[in-house]
């Protein structure tokens, strides 16, 4: 299959000379293949944090004189796999301090201890974005929406992570060892997780339960884990680009649900993979259709907004008498609801809403009009 253009190739065109820019996102996602595009015939020196070599130039780079030798032979330099060399950071903080015309790309997975060291060491010198398995947008972009929209069932079984879109016959067991790598060698490794069962069926059951209302403590009486050990578990997974927790909105009722969340994953082709289920998206119970059909439009537009590093926050909306808005987003003083219903249009706003949010914008979406909400952004893109 042909290259696929990722949405954040228009950023990294225009991204500052005077600081670092490192592309963060979930193993397999694509960092590397997205860079090896932009810099295609530009004059790059591209190192790697899986070559030894690579990782013993960048550790050991004793001088000014030589880190500014290195910069200034080229247009660009590329640091992928970053996470894997020592000291990263204080290299990206060297780097930029250089004031050289040398633009640089800095890849690494999800991994806490890149992000933790470059935050640290490099503060003020990065600008950081994030690459998110394919959005309905990329992929209408490199076929056509009316195409994209036949292939909604096999998005919500099968995801959207590129071996799965470049190889669909390989997909569930390409899907099971993504799930592995996602959500037990990243997370175990850096949490420092002893219990792997424990942490296993946590995880099982958030797979179970996405897009339904919960808490820390009612995931932890499922799981028979307190809930500190459940809070952790899942601000890891968060971290590590397997689940987004979505906070309930509220500002105005004193009936608003205050401290719930609802779960969805980044990829339900790995939340699949996790529950052991491909079941064709039509033989499955319409709650179910109906769970993973918001679960995909939801984190779509969670992907829009990174990929145009637009400020808007995601929540959903909830009172004690069980009024409901699936996804509120909020853009300065503006909201935004949508009420997400695989097959239904006839779906009014809850009259408690409208009283306490007048101002809001409402919409239902469902599975003839969701591309009208995926396929263009309303806000500029921030570079």
């Amino acid at each position: 299959m042909e290259y696929i253009n990722r949405s954040l190739s228009e950023i990294l065109e225009n991204t500052p000379k005077d600081k670092a820019t490192t592309i963060f996102g979930p193993r397999q996602v694509g960092k590397t293949t997205l860079l090896e595009h932009f810099i295609k015939n530009r004059d790059c020196f591209w190192l790697s944090g899986d070559e030894p070599v690579d990782v013993n130039i960048l550790t050991n780079l004793p001088s000014k004189k030589e880190v500014l030798s290195l910069l200034s032979s080229h247009k660009i330099i590329v640091i992928d796999e970053a996470q894997k060399i020592p000291g990263i950071g204080l290299l990206i903080k060297r780097m930029v301090d250089a004031r050289t015309e040398c633009k640089i790309y800095v890849t690494g997975s999800s991994s806490l201890d890149l992000a933790g060291g470059v935050y640290e060491s490099a503060a003020g010198r990065t600008r950081s974005y994030y690459l998110w398995p394919f959005s309905f947008e990329e992929l209408a972009d490199a076929s056509s929406v009316i195409q994209e929209k036949r292939n909604l069932s096999s998005r919500l079984v099968f995801g959207s992570y590129p071996q799965i879109i470049n190889e669909p016959s390989q997909a569930i067991v390409n899907l099971n060892n993504l799930y592995k790598n996602l959500a037990f060698k990243d997370a175990l490794a850096l949490g420092g997780i002893k219990n792997h069962g424990a942490f296993q069926h946590l995880v099982y059951v958030l797979a179970s339960r996405i897009g339904q209302m919960c808490s820390y403590e009612s995931i932890a009486q499922e799981c028979k884990l307190s809930s500190p050990t459940v809070r952790t578990y899942i601000t890891l997974l968060e971290q590590c680009f397997v689940i987004k927790c979505l906070p309930s909105f509220a500002r105005n009722l004193e009936n608003e649900l205050k401290k719930s969340k609802k779960i969805y994953f980044y990829d339900l082709g790995v939340r699949n993979a996790i529950l052991k289920r491909f079941t064709p998206l039509e033989s499955r119970p319409f709650e179910e259709q109906g769970a993973l059909f918001e679960n995909y439009f939801v984190i779509e537009r969670i992907k829009q907004a990174s990929y145009h590093n637009c400020m808007v926050n995601h929540y959903f909306w909830r009172t004690k008498n069980k009024a409901e808005v699936d996804l509120i987003e909020t853009y300065n003083d503006e909201i935004q609801a949508f009420e997400i219903k695989l097959s239904r249009d006839d779906v009014m706003s809850p009259p408690s809403f409208r009283e306490a949010y007048p101002e809001a914008k409402y919409t239902v979406v469902n599975k003839n009009n969701y591309q009208n909400y995926l396929s263009h952004w309303d806000l500029p893109i921030i570079v």
